[in-house]
């Protein structure tokens, strides 16, 4: 399994110890296998260069083996933006942890805030996916994030603790394979970006949650998830509880992708 670690200080998983931010670009449903392709092999270009930052994308479904065949050999990470339980079934239109490994993935990403208010993924259900993909081998990126409603509520620390619930007592043994994301709902797609001072609170809160679960366990990374881009980027990269970005929008672009990356290269 490929190993991560978390922004500006040291974290040994699978007994290797590297310091190193995490972009996750998440390509959603944009770029068929020819063009998904073109930008990976450009960034193919990039990644190996990288000393303190590794690139993962998550193309649609059909355009990972195009993606994959390209990134083969190379630092550039391939995943999925989702995943089933099973490993194999009656589902309609989902996708196995084995059909990920097989088709050149090593993450998944779960839990993302269009699954769950768009097509209406229950926290229970987003655990059962989680849970399968660590159980599977892969990598898992698991979103949390308040909706503009929560927050204006005074809610936002509360959610946090009822989505994280659920897998919190269950990912002790698997901790070094998974990646926490903090997207609020509020700022995905909208251009509109959580203030550093939010960003700090929230990183810190999901911190302490797993901290009280977890007493002798390092925190897992924290993503930044919420209109992510060049112009935002580095103050929130700066922040210590803050281990790289979950980029939408910009992930589509090779040159505000690699612009992302030189942000924090130089954080």
């Amino acid at each position: 399994m490929h190993v991560v670690s978390s922004a500006n200080h040291s974290r040994k998983y699978g007994g290797i110890t590297k310091t190193m931010n995490i972009l996750a670009g998440n390509w959603k449903m944009n770029l068929g296998p020819e063009q998904g392709a073109v930008l990976a092999r450009a960034l193919t270009e990039v990644a190996p260069s990288l000393n303190k930052t590794e690139l993962w994308i998550a193309p649609p479904f059909l355009t990972v083996a195009s993606v994959a065949e390209v990134t083969t050999g190379t630092p550039l990470r391939v995943g999925v933006q989702n995943i089933h339980w099973e490993e194999s079934g009656a589902f309609t239109g989902e996708i196995s942890t084995s059909m990920a490994r097989e088709s050149g993935c090593s993450f998944a990403i779960v839990g993302h805030s269009e699954r769950r208010h768009v097509f209406g993924e229950d926290d229970n259900m987003i655990r059962s996916r989680a849970l399968a993909a660590l159980s599977g081998e892969l990598t898992t990126i698991f979103c949390i994030g308040e909706t503009l409603e929560s927050r204006e509520a005074g809610e936002t620390f509360r959610i946090l603790e009822e989505q994280l619930k659920g897998i919190l007592p269950e990912v002790s043994d698997s901790a070094r394979h998974l990646v926490f994301a903090y997207e609020p709902v509020w700022a995905i797609g909208t251009g509109k970006v959580a203030s550093i001072k939010e960003i700090e609170e929230a990183h810190g809160a999901i911190t302490e949650l797993w901290k009280s679960h977890h007493p002798t366990l390092d925190c897992p990374p924290i993503l930044y998830g919420g209109s992510v881009n060049p112009d935002n980027f580095e103050g929130i990269i700066a922040l210590p509880n803050v281990s790289g970005g979950l980029v939408g929008g910009a992930s589509l672009s090779e040159e505000k992708f690699r612009k992302l990356a030189e942000i924090s290269e130089a954080s």
